[in-house]
């Protein structure tokens, strides 16, 4: 006679992965510096903005660059914030911060913005190298930064 040994059988069932989000548009703003009084302290800061007051407390615009070649910057205006919120990283450090591989997607109502932070070598000045975003406001409810692959905690938009 014979004899089964029934074994039970595992099925691996795909797991959920985290929504991957639409892509939104967004304008990348230049020509700002942090102003000295702006009360903001440490290493990074995380900023989101409804309102140009709001805003203009922080950053300021930088003095228009002269000669050939000059980067002609792309200030953030006050009618943006009619349809867009301002999003903003500035990193603070002994070297200028650059930012590239800049996206932005929605999921859920979080606003996620991921990019890619790289410092240049350390010298004696100080520097805040601020990375600026305007997005639709359209059902954004919280921002997520998500530096070099890290996420930030969440800030929710009011």
């Amino acid at each position: 006679m014979l004899n089964f040994l029934l074994l039970p059988v595992l099925v691996a069932a795909p797991v959920p992965a985290k929504p991957e989000g639409k892509p939104v548009e967004f304008v990348r703003h230049t020509g700002h510096f942090e102003k000295n009084n702006s009360g903001l302290k440490g290493d990074v800061s995380r900023l989101v903005f409804t309102d140009a007051d709001a805003f203009g407390k922080v950053f300021a615009p930088v003095p228009p660059l002269m000669g050939k070649g000059a980067n002609k910057p792309n200030p953030v205006k006050a009618d943006v914030f009619e349809k867009s919120l301002v999003v903003a990283v500035v990193t603070r450090a002994n070297a200028v911060t650059t930012y590239s591989d800049v996206s932005a997607k929605l999921a859920d109502g979080t606003l996620i913005v991921t990019y890619t932070a790289v410092t240049d070598p350390p010298s004696t000045a100080t520097f805040a190298s601020p990375l600026i975003l305007s997005v639709p406001k359209d059902g954004i409810k919280r921002i997520v930064f998500a530096t070099n692959g890290k996420d930030s905690d969440p800030i929710e938009v009011k």
